[in-house]
């Protein structure tokens, strides 16, 4: 099973050939509803930024910022992006992660490569203006791991699990400063885990994965249910809107499909389809009351009829009506 999860983490991340970028048609399009009382909107069917999958997106009251490979746009409405003098620091998203700390952005560490070559460093790097990076440590003492997801949670940041080359992990870290980490807890019940997510819901934090675990203080937890779908999903972004969670751009057992699903307790969950084509390795974020969605990938090695990677950067909102 571990072969297999990796072969299939893989293929997300593997480059590819592009396919030809469609003409640009720009402007809110209403489409069909998710269900009852929600819609998508496609705010432009190609933004501004290169088309790309595994990158973040950060929202404040006025602006959203893309973190891409190639550096970093911003825009005010989802159609029109433009590029910013702030470079991409940790390089490849698909391994770490940056995340929002006490009003300012963190990149913890730099990854350089792919899983067979690559440079990593345990850097650490903070933007308050979104214009330069101030570099807090050249070197500090967090985890030198990837594929694991930093979360903020009473306070303090967090780094749960993760990869390396000893393989998986399951214990837990703390920063108050992002340079100094302290090891809090291992042996945690759900064993051994990479690329999980993990949302503060209901003042409770949830651990997603393919099952659902939650806790109080982030070293206890308790099992909520042994599986969402009916298969292996992975891959997807979370957001946390109208009183529930949202798993966007899943990954379902190698197959990509044009679905959310949703929970409003993490054990009984909804799968309802979008309109937007079949992908994975989304960008999200909360808007002005709305998930903002871009970016993704779909096809490859495996998929019938589509034998090459086919990547997105056309803007999507989702709306209660």
């Amino acid at each position: 099973m571990r072969a297999l999860v990796l072969l299939l983490m893989l293929l997300l991340m593997a480059p590819a050939r592009v396919l030809p970028q469609q003409p640009r048609r720009d402007g809110p399009r209403p489409s069909a509803a998710l269900s009852p009382g929600y819609a998508w909107v496609r705010l432009t069917a190609a933004a501004d930024f290169p088309k790309s999958y595994n990158f973040q997106l950060f929202a404040d009251s006025q602006h959203i910022r893309a973190f891409l490979k190639g550096g970093v746009w911003i825009t005010s409405d989802g159609m029109d992006w433009d590029r910013t003098p702030l470079k991409n620091i940790i390089i490849n998203q698909a391994f770490l992660d940056y995340v929002w700390f006490h009003g300012a952005l963190y990149a913890l560490g730099t990854f350089d490569g792919n899983i067979e070559h690559f440079t990593q460093t345990t850097q650490i790097a903070r933007t308050n203006d979104f214009q330069e990076w101030q570099i807090l440590a050249a070197r500090s003492n967090i985890p030198k791991r990837y594929f694991y997801h930093p979360f903020v949670f009473r306070d303090t940041l967090w780094i749960v699990g993760g990869e390396d080359a000893s393989g998986k992990h399951d214990d837990v870290w703390q920063s108050a400063d992002a340079v100094h980490w302290t090891q809090v807890g291992a042996g945690l019940p759900f064993g051994k885990r990479a690329g999980q997510r993990f949302t503060l819901f209901r003042d409770s934090l949830y651990m997603l994965d393919n099952d659902v675990w939650t806790s109080g203080d982030g070293r206890n937890w308790r099992r909520l249910t042994g599986r969402i779908a009916d298969d292996e999903i992975f891959g997807y972004s979370v957001e946390i809107f109208d009183n529930a969670m949202w798993l966007i751009g899943c990954n379902r057992s190698g197959r990509f499909r044009s679905e959310v699903l949703r929970s409003a307790d993490g054990v009984t969950w909804e799968a309802d389809r979008a309109p937007w084509s079949p992908r994975g390795g989304v960008a999200t974020c909360l808007f002005h009351d709305k998930i903002i969605m871009t970016g993704g990938k779909y096809g490859g090695p495996g998929i019938a009829g589509q034998t090459e990677f086919v990547y997105s950067n056309d803007v999507w909102s989702l709306s209660k009506k």
